[in-house]
C-alpha cells in the first residue's frame, strides 16, 4: 500500500502523570499503515531524544570547560546544576542561551573575564549547520531566528560544606537571568501551560525567581540558601 504524505505523524505524548495519549488525524481512522505509521514515529521521537540527549551532554562540556571556576565545591555543583536544569520544562529553550559562569574572589576590587567561544560551541547550541543555514541569510526572517543570548553569571561568594545551598544560590542567579528581562521572561512564558502564563505575568522579579526555582525542582535548595543567608544577616540589638 502507497504510504500517505502524512505518514509518521502521529505522536505519541505522555503527561506528568504518566498518562499516554496519540495525537492523529482525522484520516488516521480508515489508515491503512496506522501501525507502521505510529512505530516511525516512535522511532523518530526515539532518535531525536538520544540525539538531544547528546547535544546536551555536549553543551553541558562546553559550559564547564568555558566557565571559569576557583572551587571544586562551586565546579561540581555547577555540573549537577545543568544536568537538572536541562532536564527541566526549561531545557526546551536553553539552547537558545548561552549560559557561562564566572567564580570571583572575594574582595577583589576589579576581574576580567575571558571566554573563550569556539565555533563548535556555537553550532552545538543553534543545532548544526543544518539548523544554521535554513531560513536563508537573505530571508528577512533569517538573522532573528539565529539570535543567540550569552548570559554571564556572576559567583563572588559560596557557602562551604553546604551543597544544597551553593546550588540554590547558582539556581537563583540563572533564575534571575531570565525573569529579569523582557526577552528572558518571553522564553521562560513559552515552557508554561495556558493556566500558569497569567500568574506568571502578574509577578514581580523577586516572586517570579522563587516560583520558578520551585516548579523548577530547587525547593530544597531555596529553603538552604535562605538559610545562610539568614545567618550571614548581622543581628539587630535591642
Amino acid at each position: 500500500m502507497e504510504k500517505k504524505e502524512c505518514f509518521g505523524s502521529v505522536q505519541e505524548t505522555t503527561d506528568s502523570k504518566g498518562l499516554t495519549t496519540l495525537k492523529t488525524k482525522a484520516e488516521c481512522r480508515d489508515c491503512g499503515n496506522f501501525r507502521d505509521c505510529l512505530r516511525q514515529s516512535k522511532q523518530t521521537t526515539e532518535e531525536k531524544r538520544e540525539s538531544d540527549e547528546l547535544r546536551k551532554q555536549n553543551l553541558i562540556g562546553q559550559i564547564i570547560d568555558i566557565s571559569h571556576m576557583i572551587s571544586n565545591e562551586i565546579g561540581s555543583c555547577l555540573l549537577d546544576f545543568l544536568n537538572r536544569i536541562y532536564d527541566s520544562p526549561l531545557g526546551t529553550v536553553l539552547f537558545k542561551n548561552l549560559l557561562l559562569f564566572c567564580e570571583v574572589p572575594r574582595d577583589v576590587p576589579s576581574y576580567s573575564l575571558k571566554f573563550p567561544i569556539s565555533l563548535s560551541t556555537l553550532e552545538w547550541i543553534r543545532g548544526g549547520r543544518e539548523e544554521e543555514e535554513s531560513p536563508p541569510r537573505s530571508h528577512p526572517e533569517g538573522r532573528k531566528k539565529d539570535g543567540l543570548d550569552i548570559r554571564i553569571i556572576i559567583i563572588q561568594s559560596h557557602f562551604p560544606n553546604n551543597r544544597k545551598a551553593n546550588m540554590g544560590l547558582i539556581a537563583q542567579e540563572v533564575t534571575r537571568q531570565f525573569s529579569s528581562d523582557l526577552k528572558g521572561a518571553k522564553q521562560i512564558l513559552q515552557t508554561l501551560a495556558p493556566s500558569e502564563t497569567n500568574v506568571f505575568k502578574k509577578m514581580d522579579t523577586d516572586q517570579r525567581i522563587d516560583w520558578l526555582m520551585k516548579k523548577w525542582g530547587f525547593q530544597e535548595e531555596l529553603e538552604a540558601l535562605r538559610n545562610e543567608m539568614t545567618k550571614s544577616r548581622p543581628s539587630k540589638r535591642s
